[in-house]
């Protein structure tokens, strides 16, 4: 999972929340894995694609 990681998302990392949703707090799955957005956290891919999430659209590229 290449690209950019905000500073507080490194701490969540760092703090064994790495796999952990920072919008719900609901681990990533399979069916539903974690993404990272524009400004550097990991959210669901459903987070960013749901266009009633703030999150909408907000995938990084590659």
């Amino acid at each position: 999972m290449a690209g950019w990681i905000s500073s507080a998302q490194q701490k969540r990392d760092h703090n064994g929340q790495r796999n952990i949703c920072a919008a719900d707090g609901h681990p990533g799955t399979e069916a539903d894995p974690l993404v990272k957005t524009n400004d550097g956290w990991r959210v669901h891919l459903s987070d960013t694609t749901n266009p009633r999430s703030g999150f909408y659209g907000q995938q990084q590229e590659g």
